[in-house]
């Protein structure tokens, strides 16, 4: 009886980050120079929606995407959603890449948190306060760059402390 080949599940990886978009866009392409992984920039955009009194309103948002060449297939983006008048929330997404990948990733995730010069994960107590102190992507944020290994400062994203 023939094998039958599965092939490899690919993973996706998100996070909100405390960056502007454009320092966002510029610290994934150091990171990648920075690798030596030969990418490729494209455009796109992407819909959200936007809680406006009471009801839902659809946007767009431009998207920074870079596509990688080679044997790595992963494909990183980078936008902003708008989610008052006052409060704008980064995202980054790294996606499509395989599990033996994870290693890459997580270095990625080291030169683009070296590049923006910040925890990317950690929110101070004004962003939350404009933003809205218990929304869920303060704490989906510290959630995701712990799952890379990442030490985030426990329950509240507090700064871990200087040894």
């Amino acid at each position: 009886m023939p094998t039958v080949r599965m092939p490899a599940a690919l993973l996706r990886w998100e996070s909100p980050v405390n960056v502007e978009i454009l320092d966002s866009a510029g610290a994934v392409r150091a990171a990648l120079e920075e690798l030596g992984a030969p990418f490729e920039r494209k455009k796109s955009t992407r819909l959200y929606s936007k809680f406006s009194i009471a009801m839902m309103v659809p946007r767009g948002a431009y998207v920074f995407q870079f596509t990688l060449k080679g044997e790595t297939k992963v494909v990183i983006e980078t936008w902003q959603t708008q989610q008052s008048s006052s409060t704008e929330i980064t995202w980054l997404r790294v996606e499509d890449f395989r599990a033996d990948e994870e290693d890459f990733v997580r270095r990625f995730l080291h030169l683009y948190r070296s590049a923006v010069g910040k925890d990317p994960w950690f929110f101070s107590f004004r962003e939350r306060s404009r933003a809205g102190a218990i929304l869920p992507e303060f704490r989906r944020a510290r959630k995701a760059w712990e799952s890379f290994g990442f030490e985030t400062g426990g329950a509240f994203g507090r700064r871990p402390k200087e040894r």
